[in-house]
């Protein structure tokens, strides 16, 4: 073995997010990703209608996904030290990675997803380091209908996946099963799949473009992460990070909007000048602050794709991501640099103003697109100035976090829907993440399906946040985007 691999092309060193993800996991700090996606199959695709078949055809089309992503083909080696390395792996046997339960995919998904959060991407050196659910009903494969619906969930790890790459695998998975139905041969009964041994990842974030730093938005950084960073008594961000490892139960709750709801929204955003992440940012805000009447200050984060610098594809599979952070008051007069998050009596789902949220959604706008309009002082960019990413990590214990939320939406990502009845599809996406020890009290996270649903989902952690205050916020942000996508004009 030790002279086949001579053989193989070195993989290239981690990048500094690469290894900030790894040290990460390593520590337990952080779990996964994921995307999932309703698919619609015909039921002749499957030479037999059984589980068998049904499982050939979805281990065969990861083998020609894994071929278009060679992310996933690695595993992690020296984890915990502070040089992890890249490895190719040997053979991938896909009984490993790959679990097909009994779930209805027409059911509500939240808890079947929140199941594949609490799996760990253990064994990081022997196997790759994500997973694939498959929710499917037994039933359906026998059935008269001539078609057949699965839920397919990819969960990553963040070193090797943002949210956009969770929706690439999707769009990489879908094309390779259309591919197997086209070409039926080609479908493999074999659960073992080999890495080509010439296999070349697409370079780091790191490598691919620069990240200037400024002097002083350095040392400001370098004194808040190490020195000094002054607490501001209005400000919410929940609990502290627990005084040591806890054990951590994720939550999630999703609502979706249909099509014609979902371009109703999308004008209205338009028509004052904003869009739809900031929408979504302001109500969390001011659901958040409503909720927690004795602060008057939150802050937010919202992550942003960073490929229109670095050049990466949508449908390149890594981690290519920055945030930015807006901060928010519910005051009546904001200090210098917030946004108003305050309700009024004239604010209503269906109203015909909503004059201050629209005020408030156009800066929130504002504020993302110049924060994240050049690679430079970016948060990402300062990584290279982290000694030891363990240390830091195991520093946090006891601290007040950073955020109140996050709101990350990865888009528009085409399920093929309307393609033809002869081929697989997608609708009715969902974009989760689970537990992070250190993370922000709620994870609002945004997907849509093209020309089908958009999905928001809410999560939280029990051991931080309150079922009911995960639960109301849900239920809030559906109201306001279904009535504002009905009202009035």
């Amino acid at each position: 073995m030790a002279a086949a691999e001579k053989e193989y092309v070195p993989l290239r060193p981690t990048g500094n997010m690469e290894r900030f993800n790894i040290l990460r996991n390593h520590v337990n700090f952080y779990n996964n990703v994921q995307v999932s996606a309703t698919y619609t199959i015909q039921r002749s695709a499957l030479q037999s209608p059984d589980l068998a078949s049904f499982t050939h055809l979805i281990h065969s089309a990861l083998g020609e996904t894994l071929n278009s992503q060679p992310i996933l083909n690695v595993v992690i080696e020296d984890e915990g030290t502070p040089q992890p390395k890249w490895k190719r792996a040997e053979t991938i046997d896909f009984r490993e990675l790959v679990k097909i339960t009994e779930h209805d995919p027409s059911s509500s998904p939240d808890a079947w997803l929140t199941e594949g959060h609490k799996e760990p991407l253990d064994r990081v050196d022997k196997i790759p380091v994500w997973r694939v659910r498959v929710g499917v009903q037994k039933s359906d494969l026998s059935g008269e209908s001539t078609t057949i619906s699965f839920i397919l969930a990819f969960y990553g790890h963040h070193a090797i996946a943002d949210g956009v790459s969770c929706g690439a695998f999707h769009i990489t998975f879908l094309e390779a099963m259309n591919n197997l139905i086209g070409n039926p041969s080609l479908i493999n009964t074999s659960p073992l799949f080999r890495p080509t041994a010439n296999l070349e990842l697409l370079s780091s974030l790191e490598d691919a473009t620069p990240l200037p730093i400024s002097i002083w938005f350095a040392i400001k950084q370098i004194i808040k992460a190490f020195f000094y960073n002054p607490v501001d008594p209005k400000n919410w961000s929940g609990p502290p990070v627990a005084p040591s490892l806890p054990t951590i139960t994720p939550n999630l709750r999703t609502f979706s909007l249909g099509p014609s709801k979902v371009n109703s929204l999308l004008q209205k955003c338009r028509d004052n000048r904003t869009t739809l992440t900031a929408l979504i940012s302001v109500l969390t805000a001011r659901k958040i602050t409503e909720m927690h009447p004795s602060h008057s200050h939150i802050a937010g984060v919202v992550p942003f794709s960073f490929r229109k610098f670095s050049g990466h594809s949508p449908r390149a599979m890594g981690v290519f991501v920055s945030s930015v952070t807006p901060y928010f008051a519910s005051e009546s007069n904001p200090p210098r640099g917030y946004i108003p998050c305050t309700s009024t009596s004239d604010d209503k789902p269906n109203g015909p103003k909503n004059k201050e949220l629209w005020e408030s959604a156009r800066q929130t706008r504002q504020f993302i697109a110049a924060s994240s309009a050049s690679p430079k002082n970016q948060m990402v960019g300062m990584l290279r100035f982290a000694p030891d990413f363990k240390g830091f990590f195991l520093g946090l214990f006891g601290k007040k976090r950073d955020h109140a939320f996050e709101v990350s939406n990865i888009g528009v990502v085409d399920g093929g829907i309307g393609g033809g009845d002869e081929k697989a599809s997608f609708d009715k996406m969902v974009f989760s993440t689970g537990l992070c020890v250190y993370g922000d009290p709620f994870s609002v996270l945004v997907v849509s399906a093209k020309g089908g649903d958009l999905t928001v989902s809410v999560s939280w952690m029990s051991e931080v946040t309150e079922e009911k205050e995960g639960v109301a916020l849900c239920h809030y942000l559906e109201e306001w985007m279904s009535g504002l996508a009905e009202e009035q004009r």
